[in-house]
């Protein structure tokens, strides 16, 4: 059963939906959140954001470093093929599998 506050309208409630019964939550929603704690709400500086997150993957990311990479990813692709071409493969052996780059 929801909240009495809830019921009055003076609080808003979570719009999370519950997988037991299908419905709306019928927790209040946390201040200044549109859930409530159980469905994740959570204080805006409690968030680790950029490099402090343990997932952050932005090193090494600038446009100078991906267009070096690019460079040496095409280099290597044209030189496969030309081996390739050229029979300078071992016998028996294939092209390396994988996605080529965009030359």
């Amino acid at each position: 059963m929801p909240l009495p506050n809830i019921l009055s309208g003076k609080t808003k409630r979570c719009k999370a939906k519950c997988k037991a019964r299908g419905d709306q939550c019928r927790n209040p929603a946390a201040y200044g959140m549109k859930v409530c704690r159980y469905h994740g709400a959570r204080k805006p500086e409690t968030i680790m954001r950029s490099t402090v997150h343990w997932n952050y993957q932005g090193v090494g990311q600038t446009q100078h470093e991906r267009q070096e990479r690019h460079e040496m990813a095409v280099f290597f692709h044209e030189t496969e093929n030309l081996m390739a071409k050229l029979g300078m493969l071992a016998p028996g052996s294939t092209r390396k599998r994988g996605r080529k780059p965009k030359v």
